[in-house]
């Protein structure tokens, strides 16, 4: 039971942090896709990036990183809830990868929280700075998986392309809430040229994230009976029907929804469809959260 528990709260805080990651990095990316699209008007582009949601998510995202921590502690210390507090352990646990994960994504949290500090009076300093110290918080925070699991023992052309798959999971989640608020927000003809451009620079990212995740299951699953045999090989399939999903739903709006917004159709549905996309976005995440600290590739 109390296995469960801090599995449970690992899990959970995983999820959290996940998410703030999604949103550091949809803020950082999808500046750029209003930039391609065309999108000058400011008033517009602080709406669509929602900064009170990112600064929300920046706070619960570093107090989930620590709750992980105390709790990875506690499940390993397996006496109650001082185990997770016990001074020895957690200095065994601070000088392993568990604690260098966890540094360096506080380091990356705190240095999105620093970017939104307005330190400059000039305009574009102020953007120049905001841009390039979240990305500097993007770059830290997507090496901080290759810290941890499996995966960090398998070389680091496997590290690379975890590196290229998280970050594109991250551009393209992160930009889900961002295009749905434009379909409140934007005119069509605007949203026409955002989700366009979106469409084009998801693409390269998708190929990306597809390939990347690809090799790094056959990596670790070996055969295919271990695929369709072990729990972590179901799990992994389950994750993938729900891939599958999500790439069907973006399929349809690059084929469908988006070329009816010329015609100021579908609007309504792509808001919609974006808000499925959201939701199963939410369940890949968990099950990655699952499969990253409850059930493991067999040896």
């Amino acid at each position: 039971m109390e296995m469960y528990l801090w599995n449970t709260i690992i899990v959970l805080s995983k999820i959290i942090f996940y998410l703030g990651f999604a949103s550091i990095a949809g803020y950082t990316f999808f500046n750029l896709v209003m930039i391609q699209a065309k999108i000058n008007d400011k008033l517009m582009i602080e709406q669509l990036n929602q900064s009170n949601w990112v600064k929300a998510s920046l706070f619960t995202a570093l107090i989930a990183n620590l709750v992980w921590f105390f709790a990875s502690t506690g499940a390993m210390a397996e006496s109650g809830i001082e185990g997770a507090f016990a001074p020895d352990m957690l200095a065994i646990l601070w000088d392993s990868t568990v604690g260098d994960a966890t540094l360096l994504r506080s380091i990356g949290v705190m240095l999105a929280i620093l970017a939104l500090v307005p330190f400059f009076r000039s305009t574009a300093l102020k953007n120049y700075f905001r841009q390039a110290t979240f990305l500097l918080s993007v770059l830290t925070l997507t090496y901080s998986f290759t810290l941890l699991g499996h995966i960090s023992e398998l070389g680091m052309f496997v590290q690379i392309l975890l590196m290229c798959h998280v970050l594109a999971m991250a551009w393209w989640f992160g930009a889900l809430y961002p295009l749905k608020r434009a379909c409140d927000l934007l005119q069509d003809d605007k949203l026409y040229q955002l989700m366009e451009t979106f469409g084009k620079q998801a693409s390269v990212m998708v190929s990306i994230l597809l390939f990347a995740g690809l090799w790094m299951v056959i990596q670790l699953v070996g055969s295919i009976d271990a695929l369709l045999s072990s729990s972590y090989g179901q799990i992994m399939l389950l994750k993938l029907l729900f891939v599958i999903a999500i790439l069907a739903i973006a399929a349809k709006h690059k084929l469908k929804l988006v070329p009816q917004l010329k015609q100021g159709e579908s609007r309504a549905m792509l808001s919609r469809s974006i808000r499925v996309e959201m939701i199963i976005a939410l369940i890949i995440l968990s099950i990655t959260a699952v499969l990253t600290s409850v059930v493991g590739p067999a040896d």
